[in-house]
């Protein structure tokens, strides 16, 4: 199958030398091509797949389903379904692909955890790394964010999301329904402004998560994290590969240390946003984003 065929518009698929079944889709006629990865814990790329149409002229989006997600197989060995592993896929789709080195790589959330991975793993295989709202766990990082996520938390005017969001138990929560409920009721933090933006977020995603995902996350997360902390903060990783951290208003000292930690970073912050700032604020993103890309 030629490198036309395989970044042809729609679904695609793939086995990975451990045998794995993995499913993408590629969106846009971007001269770029941009490997977009979904969170690893379940939520699956329709979101991303529906809501950057607006950038499909500057780039060419693969949006890659982790192991685990939707047509994208589980490993027999679950302790494989960590950050640290999944990175494992974007480059089995980048060999898949046949390119060489991918112009980008876009990772949200929890999947800005699985793209730090891939640049620290992969380096000579990236050019540029977009982190947006990227997850930073750690003691360190802690340090800094609790305090800035206590102080939102005060403010914010939608007092029942407050509550769920101080007594979400995970340990608790023991099926995946639950746990989209527990997610859906803490849904309104995750914008600026909910009565503007939430609504447009959920009419791009009509599912949250796939069956298992969460027990796996629960179960293997900390692998990841604890790894991802002694990497970024014992000091500059040095990345060969150009990086920019567009995030939100919320907790910026997690994401000005993220960005201090990584060499050459760059950091832009997206005002009157929350943690989907190409949702909430697509024309500053956009602007951002292209302008990073025609960066040399």
């Amino acid at each position: 199958m030629s490198i036309d065929q395989r970044l042809s518009p729609g679904a695609h698929s793939l086995v990975t030398p451990s045998g794995a079944t993995l499913t993408y889709f590629v969106h846009g006629t971007g001269p770029l091509t941009i490997v977009n990865t979904a969170p690893g814990w379940g939520c699956a790329s329709v979101l991303y797949q529906n809501s950057f149409t607006f950038l499909n002229d500057a780039f060419t989006f693969v949006h890659l389903e982790l192991r685990g997600t939707r047509g994208s197989s589980f490993p027999e060995d679950l302790s494989l379904m960590s950050s640290w592993h999944m990175s494992e896929d974007i480059e089995a789709l980048r060999v898949h692909l046949g390119i060489d080195v991918l112009d980008g790589l876009f990772g949200h959330s929890n999947g800005g955890a699985i793209a730090l991975w891939y640049a620290i793993r992969y380096v000579t295989r990236l050019r540029r790394l977009v982190l947006l709202d990227s997850q930073l766990l750690g003691p360190d990082a802690d340090a800094v964010g609790a305090p800035a996520t206590d102080a939102i938390l005060a403010d914010r005017s939608e007092r029942d999301a407050v509550a769920a969001y101080k007594t979400y138990n995970p340990a608790a929560i023991d099926t995946d329904e639950a746990f989209g409920r527990a997610l859906d009721d803490t849904l309104p933090l995750y914008f600026a402004k909910p009565a503007r933006d939430m609504q447009h977020f959920k009419d791009r995603t009509n599912e949250v998560l796939a069956p298992d995902d969460h027990e796996c996350q629960r179960t293997y997360f900390g692998q990841l994290t604890d790894l991802v902390r002694v990497l970024l903060l014992r000091g500059p990783l040095g990345l060969d590969a150009r990086s920019l951290g567009s995030i939100c208003e919320d907790v910026i000292p997690v994401s000005e240390m993220l960005a201090t930690r990584i060499a050459g970073g760059k950091l832009a912050i997206v005002d009157d946003s929350g943690h989907f700032p190409w949702i909430e604020q697509q024309e500053r993103f956009a602007s951002i984003v292209k302008s990073f890309f025609r960066e040399q």
